[in-house]
């Protein structure tokens, strides 16, 4: 401690010492930037932006179209085609995929070559496996490392995405899932174990079941691990709980399995563990959703290996890096690593999600038009002022929000609801499901706030129809990467006309106060880039026009005959049952 007031040493003063610990993603940051100055030269030289790819003919490897036949993968496009070569070529490699632009195919796509080249290369050297390390400390010789791919993102869902894509490979390749320490307690817990979880672990997603049977913390305890039943008998009390051989068995069963594996899976977090560190050598490392993760939170996997090969994907368009502290923003750091680089990046073009009305604007407005459609059109439920079928839609609602405090998974926080809104969600969810035909399933309803999600929630499961609970109900932040036929948005925020009219000039401050982060650009393009059909956005447009983004879109849907006056007055087309 360093600047101790002078009272502080007075032998008759007294005060309370409060120690507060810092949260271990912060430590695992400092430990990244620490170590940037032991990783090797390709990592030290991304870190200090002196990285450059060499401009040389690509090296003799699989072409990206000799692939098995058999392999259930989409074909790539010229965009797609181009990233892939980029990312076996170069030792740095940075795509953009917009939405709906298949960034995760191209990275099972790369995924796939870099492994092919693995094999290749141990097939030129099968007497030249790697020489043992020596540990002078421990006068002995350490075993080789395994061979392997790491692909690794900032949230267990884009690493989940990933995972369930090269499901399609496992003939020829091993995917290995692996979740962080506190997930596996809550799953497998042993005596002691509950005093460990921390809160936020609780209330966590569990693991998907699809990927139950690639996911580490499951095969280790399967009969075909030599030390599963070691490790059962500790966890359900068969034997005295051993705290120092329960750790060391499991890290034995954890090595017998890392050793089978060719791609290891795992978040940037998780990428530190000690085991992968002991027992994996990967020669590349491809990080998903990097725009999402802090520079320091990037370099984790970085600087814990020795990577060869490096290749980041994600959009900066989309979420960016959450960070709450106003001085740290102001040092930079909302802006990610992939951010950083996004004048060496190269854009996937054709989008195959969305309906092209919907895609129209968010490529003017975020991408320069270079957006293109690849999806073929499908009927439009949704009806404009017009009575013509369309795929998007605004409907007016000036409710009145309300500010609630809602649980989050870190803690309790004050939101904003808007009830009446909320019944406009509702209706429209159940419109498209009773009259249009549309599961349940195909349906979300997104909102920036957590208090009108519990709000929807709330109303959805008073419905007697128990079909409308099947709708999706999440908040903006946390819908990256999914997609749905039809979206509802609900953005909240309203106030009187007359609150609005006094106001001559709508500055920074009283925008934030009025709609928040809802005029956030990056939310803005992942709220209107889910829905594939149908686009519904629900709000009260002259508050929204105050915002110059929402302005420009108010405009495109005027200009499309979209915007309805009333949100009562929404439409669909009536299918009739089959």
């Amino acid at each position: 401690m360093t600047n101790i007031p002078p009272k502080l040493k007075k032998k008759e003063t007294k005060f309370t010492v409060e120690v507060i610990p810092k949260k271990i993603p912060y430590v695992q940051y400092e430990h990244a930037i620490e170590n940037i100055k032991r990783a090797n030269d390709l990592v030290k030289s991304i870190a200090t932006g002196t990285v450059f790819n060499a401009s040389s003919e690509p090296e003799e490897l699989h072409s990206v179209d000799d692939m098995d036949d058999n392999l259930d993968l989409q074909l790539l496009n010229e965009s797609q085609e181009r990233a892939v070569q980029e990312a076996l070529k170069n030792p740095f490699t940075v795509i953009q995929g917009p939405p709906g632009t298949g960034k995760t195919v191209v990275g099972v796509h790369i995924t796939y070559h870099f492994h092919m080249k693995n094999n290749a290369l141990e097939a030129e050297c099968p007497n030249q496996p790697p020489s043992l390390v020596q540990d002078a400390s421990l006068n002995k010789n350490i075993p080789p490392k395994k061979r392997g791919i790491l692909y690794c993102g900032p949230s267990n869902k884009s690493v989940d995405i990933v995972a369930e894509q090269l499901l399609k490979l496992r003939r020829v390749l091993k995917p290995l899932r692996i979740y962080c320490d506190q997930m596996e307690m809550r799953e497998y817990p042993y005596p002691g174990s509950e005093l460990k979880l921390c809160r936020r672990s609780l209330r966590d997603e569990k693991p998907k079941e699809v990927l139950r049977d690639i996911s580490l913390m499951y095969l280790v305890r399967l009969p075909g691990n030599p030390y599963a039943k070691e490790i059962i008998a500790f966890e359900d009390g068969t034997v005295e709980f051993d705290t120092g051989r329960y750790k060391e068995v499991l890290k034995k069963a954890q090595k017998h399995e890392l050793l089978k594996h060719d791609v290891i899976l795992c978040t940037c977090s998780t990428a530190l563990k000690p085991i992968l560190m002991q027992t994996m050598d990967f020669r590349q490392i491809l990080i998903d959703e990097c725009a999402m993760a802090t520079e320091p939170e990037a370099f984790i996997p970085l600087v814990s290996h020795k990577p060869e090969q490096i290749v980041l994907l994600g959009d900066h368009k989309q979420i960016r890096p959450i960070v709450t502290c106003a001085r740290v923003k102001e040092l930079g750091m909302e802006k990610s690593l992939f951010e950083r680089y996004m004048d060496q990046a190269l854009m996937l073009d054709t989008q195959y999600r969305m309906h092209e009305s919907i895609c129209e604007f968010p490529s003017n407005e975020f991408y320069g038009g270079k957006l293109k459609t690849g999806t073929k059109q499908r009927t439009c439920l949704l009806l404009d002022k017009n009575n013509r079928q369309t795929a998007i839609l605004f409907g007016h609602v000036e409710g009145e929000e309300i500010s609630l405090a809602v649980s989050t998974a870190a803690g309790n926080e004050h939101s904003v609801a808007n009830e009446l809104e909320a019944k406009q969600a509702v209706r429209v969810a159940n419109l498209l499901i009773s009259q249009s035909r549309v599961k349940p399933e195909d349906i979300a309803i997104l909102t920036p706030y957590n208090a009108q999600m519990s709000k929807i929630k709330e109303m959805l499961a008073q419905k007697k129809d128990q079909a409308i609970q099947d709708v999706s109900v999440c908040t903006i932040m946390k819908s990256q990467g999914s997609e749905w036929r039809y979206v509802i948005v609900s953005t909240v925020r309203s106030c009187t006309r007359s609150e609005i009219e006094k106001e001559s000039y709508t500055s920074k401050g009283w925008l934030g106060k009025k709609l928040g982060f809802t005029t956030d650009p990056n939310q803005v393009n992942v709220t209107i880039t889910r829905a594939q059909d149908g686009l519904c956005i629900l709000g009260n447009r002259h508050l929204l026009n105050c915002s110059e983004l929402w302005r420009r879109l108010l405009s495109h849907y005027r200009e499309k005959d979209c915007i309805l006056d009333s949100a009562e007055d929404i439409k669909v087309v009536k299918v009739r049952r089959s």
